[in-house]
């Protein structure tokens, strides 16, 4: 099974490396946020994201979307046609389009003040923009390849 996951997950990597990328970049950030630290110290820069949550409670929301993500691109890659991963082009992209709201949330947020934040927040969300928009064609593919199929 090792053998296989690993196998599979080699097979698509490179045509998934920016969705691997974003996931492993959404699970890390939110482990930034999740504890006792204050990685959201300037108060004004980020009032656009706790006044729907708090910080910690963003965190676990980022590390979770950030693992299912992962898991979907595992399961997509090793599980190639097969039940499993009939619906991980959905998944993929659900993970996606909730990655990038998050993204774009922040970058309203630190839009409010003067910081780096908004020279590099762009870039997460031109990414998510990307990887929502190939994982969506892979779900029309899919649905094209299955129609084919039955008839």
């Amino acid at each position: 099974m090792f053998f296989r996951i690993v196998t599979g997950i080699k097979t698509h990597f490179e045509s998934r490396v920016t969705e691997w990328f974003m996931g492993l970049t959404l699970t890390n950030y939110g482990l930034g946020l999740v504890g006792a630290n204050d990685a959201w110290a300037n108060v004004t820069a980020w009032q656009g994201m706790t006044q729907y949550l708090p910080e910690n409670a963003w965190g676990w929301l980022c590390i979770a979307a950030g693992l299912a993500r992962l898991l979907a691109l595992a399961v997509n890659g090793t599980f190639a046609d097969t039940a499993y991963s009939k619906y991980s082009p959905h998944v993929r992209g659900i993970t996606a389009i909730a990655s990038a709201a998050f993204w774009f949330m922040v970058l309203l947020s630190v839009s409010a003040v003067a910081t780096a934040g908004n020279r590099i927040y762009p870039l997460p969300l031109a990414l998510e923009l990307w990887c929502i928009f190939h994982a969506w064609r892979d779900t029309g593919r899919a649905k094209a390849a299955s129609d084919g199929m039955a008839h």
